[in-house]
């Protein structure tokens, strides 16, 4: 059976799993101090094992959890990989019927962040950097024609650019929603989180009466600037009032960008024949003078100029210029005839059917999300400092540790330290400032091992984490404690000695694993990861 998933299916997956995580509790977390190896005895730092996806790798790498932040919705964007232009280099014509089109260079970003796609490759080497923000697309003198799309602002430049990857979004021109329960108030719960949805926007729909507004948003939950006329269900619509309403709400670069989307969408083009490709020359064609050709499709208003538009050399048809673009098309058919020739074949290259610029997240194949977060020091002490980590998860919906497994609520905190602890008594010989971080500590009564993540001074408490290589034995109560490097002895509380962490490291689920050389942290340092997804 053949078949394909589509780019379109692609996006569309991105597109949910980006609001996923604007709408719910996802958490990027770092883990695991000890060293790459595979026993206690081993203190080499061996290159970093390549993760499985197994429960084994992914419970493991829960044994490991230092501490996560929480990802907000300014932590997550659509990316493309990133096309830098350079003078010299040849780049790619959009091309609706190139099933490869979105692994081509079709598309650049230029030295002043502004985003173009190519319409039309100059046949050799670009020269011009396009700085133009029209709504056309617009030639240049080497030959290139480009449409510009939108201007990385320097808030997205800051969290998603990288030499790979570059931002993509579109501005929301206007947004449905479904209403999940019929409410009589002004407060509207909808059945997802939509991003399209901002405060200001006009709303429709059964029963919301004339002129309201939104007036604040918290997730899927609206409020609107009035009382409804009665109870309001169903679908919702929502659009800005104006220009001026969209730009009182806007950032400058979305509000450019939206009013280039609005003008590229109310083209008259949208979905036209934006070139013709001759995809055989045939033979035998004496001039230009009598070739015609016919276009047929789903949309209307596509022509070619008779003479003027047909380039013959050579007895061979060699270039077809389209006169109009028409509006509409979905399919076409060129057929050449006349000029005393025979067997020259053309094709259609159709714009997207709201026309270039409209969907810029669609247009240059926005299946691939960046998620970003700093890591800024210890983060209200939840994030070790003065140690390294090599391990980055990604968690959806954690869970608050409690002692019964699995019962507390869903994590909300921005940030929550992931390591337990042991409570050094009062009396002891040694104390946590005492011992090394990352050594081997051992239990002398119950033979537990594990390693020393952080020394909490201030409330003597030993931090730590165990994986498969130190096993999983719990501590005792009033048992004495020998660090493996430093000789240290401390001696535990009789009661209450071992402590939990401040999330449930067995809840949520393991979204993202990356395994990789250390990291060390310092108080004055930030750490800015950034995950790039592909679906």
């Amino acid at each position: 059976m053949a078949a394909i998933i589509t780019s379109n299916f692609r996006t569309v997956n991105a597109s949910h799993f980006k609001e996923q995580i604007e709408g719910s509790s996802v958490y990027v977390a770092i883990g695991k101090s000890d060293v790459w190896s595979l026993t206690t005895s081993d203190t080499t730092d061996t290159t970093p094992f390549i993760p499985g996806d197994n429960l084994d790798q992914l419970g493991e790498a829960r044994a490991n959890l230092i501490g996560m932040k929480k990802i907000v919705s300014a932590d997550i964007a659509h990316v493309v990989p990133r096309h830098t232009w350079t003078s010299g280099n040849s780049y790619y014509a959009w091309d609706s019927d190139d099933a490869s089109i979105f692994d081509k260079a079709f598309y650049i970003v230029t030295s002043e962040f502004k985003v173009y796609k190519c319409i039309v490759a100059g046949g050799g080497a670009s020269s011009i950097q396009p700085t133009q923000t029209l709504t056309s697309p617009t030639a240049e003198s080497d030959g290139y024609t480009w449409k510009y799309m939108y201007t990385i602002s320097v808030a997205d430049a800051e969290k998603f650019l990288t030499n790979s990857y570059m931002p993509v979004k579109t501005v929301s021109l206007a947004a449905s929603a479904t209403v999940a329960v019929a409410s009589t108030t002004a407060t509207i719960i909808l059945t997802e989180t939509v991003p399209g949805i901002h405060v200001g926007m006009t709303v429709s729909g059964t029963n919301v009466g004339s002129s309201k507004t939104v007036s604040d948003i918290n997730g899927s939950v609206l409020t609107l600037s009035g009382a409804p006329s009665g109870s309001v269900s169903g679908i919702l619509t929502f659009a800005y009032a104006n220009d001026a309403a969209a730009e009182a709400v806007l950032s400058e670069a979305d509000y450019a960008q939206y009013l280039n989307q609005k003008a590229s969408r109310d083209s008259s083009t949208a979905a036209g024949i934006e070139r013709i490709e001759v995809t055989a020359g045939g033979t035998g064609y004496t001039n230009n003078t009598n070739v015609a050709v016919a276009i047929t499709g789903d949309g209307t208003g596509a022509t070619v100029t008779t003479t003027a538009g047909i380039t013959v050399a050579g007895g061979a048809v060699t270039a077809v210029t389209i006169a109009n673009k028409g509006t509409n098309y979905r399919v076409a058919d060129l057929v050449i005839s006349g000029g005393a020739g025979s067997d020259a074949t053309a094709r259609a290259v159709i714009s997207p059917k709201a026309g270039h610029g409209v969907d810029p997240v669609s247009e240059l194949g926005g299946f691939f999300v960046s998620l970003n977060t700093k890591l800024d020091g210890n983060d209200g002490g939840d994030l070790t400092v003065g140690n390294d980590f090599r391990q980055i998860t990604l968690f959806s919906e954690p869970r608050v540790y409690n002692a019964t497994p699995l019962a507390g609520v869903i994590a909300s905190a921005d940030t929550l330290k992931g390591t337990s602890y042991l409570d050094i008594a009062s009396g002891s010989t040694d104390n946590a400032t005492d011992f090394t971080v990352d050594e081997l500590i051992v239990g002398q009564t119950s033979g537990a091992q594990a390693y020393v993540v952080e020394k909490d001074t201030v409330n003597n408490y030993l931090r730590y984490h165990q994986n498969d290589k130190t096993g999983y034995t719990a501590f005792s109560n009033g048992e004495d404690v020998v660090g493996q490097t430093s000789t240290s002895t401390a001696t535990l509380e009789s009661s209450n000695a071992v402590g939990a962490p401040e999330v449930d490291r067995m809840s949520g689920e393991i979204l993202f694993l990356e395994n990789r050389n250390p990291i060390s942290r310092t108080t004055t340092q930030i750490e800015d990861i950034k995950v790039i997804i592909e679906f």
